[in-house]
Formats: C-alpha cells, structure tokens, sequence
C-alpha cells in the first residue's frame, strides 16, 4: 500500500431537481497521492475542488469512480475511510458555547475514543490554545478557530490530513 489516496474515475453529477441539464462537477477524476507526501489541489473556483475533498472525506456520495484512502475501499470500508481522515473545513464550524477543550473531547466521543485515550491537552498545546481551552468558541481570534478545526481533525491521530482552503 504505497498511496495515502487513490480517485480512479471518480464522476459527480449535480441534479438540480428543477428538470435542468444535470451539472458535471468532476468527470473521471484520476489521482493518486504517495503516502508521506504533500499535495496541492489548485484551480479556478467551481473546478471540482471540494467536491473531490468532500467526496474523499465521504460527505458527498460520488456517481461513479472508486475512492480507496490509506488502503480502504470507501465503498467497501466507509468508517475505515473515514477514520484514516482528518479534515480541516473551508467553512468555520464551531459550535460557539463550547470551549476548544470541549470541542475536543465531543469531538473524540464522536470517534469512539475512550477518555482514557484522549489526546486533549496533547493537541490544544501543539496547536497554540492551551492558553485559552476554556474561553467560548466565540470569543477566539479568526486565527485561533482556524487553529481550533485543525485540531479537531486531529483528535483521532488520523494518517492523513486535507485542509479545504488552508489559506483561508
């Protein structure tokens, strides 16, 4: 296994359900990403590119293709796919009355990691919050809830990390 992600042929087509032509968003998507690297997924907005995200992360169902990450068919082994996944949003999604301490810890309850295996203090000083991990969601800089998503995504030690819009 010497591919973090593979896409063979990966199609999506969007349906407007107003009887409008169908909207291709990606069309035989082909790509393969060495494990250990680092891989830059650029183009114009509209080209594709967090659909292909999304459709990895198994957010959005796929009309065609195969996705296989860290070894796992996704249409075999969705949680197993998903699990080796960790995925830092375009968007800003916080729930603003949790603290990044909680937000870490609900997010590892959504993994299924016990607390005895939570790595909360661990990830909230690498990520520059241990300081304010009990401030309100709310209350953090820009700066630091872009700091906070990323360590969400990092809760469950996952092998791979996609950032959506990393520059954001």
């Amino acid at each position: 296994m010497q591919y973090a992600v593979e896409m063979k042929n990966v199609k999506k087509i969007y349906d407007s359900g107003l009887g409008e032509q169908k909207k291709p968003a990606l069309d035989n998507l082909n790509l393969s990403i060495l494990k250990g690297s680092i891989f830059g997924l650029l183009g114009p907005n509209g080209a594709g590119k967090s659909t292909a995200i999304n459709i990895l992360a198994g957010l959005t169902k796929k009309t065609g293709g195969t996705v296989i990450v860290w070894g796992n068919n996704q249409d075999l082994y969705p949680q197993k796919a998903k699990a080796c996944l960790g995925v830092v949003p375009q968007e800003l999604n916080l729930d603003p009355f949790l603290t990044p301490r909680e937000a870490l810890e609900v997010q590892a309850g959504l993994f299924g990691i016990k607390k005895v295996g939570r790595r909360t203090d661990e990830i909230l000083r690498k990520v520059g919050l241990h300081s304010v991990s009990n401030a309100y969601a709310r209350t953090l800089s820009g700066g630091m809830r872009r700091r906070l998503l990323m360590a969400k995504a990092l809760v469950h030690n996952p092998p791979l990390l996609i950032l959506d819009e990393p520059t954001a």
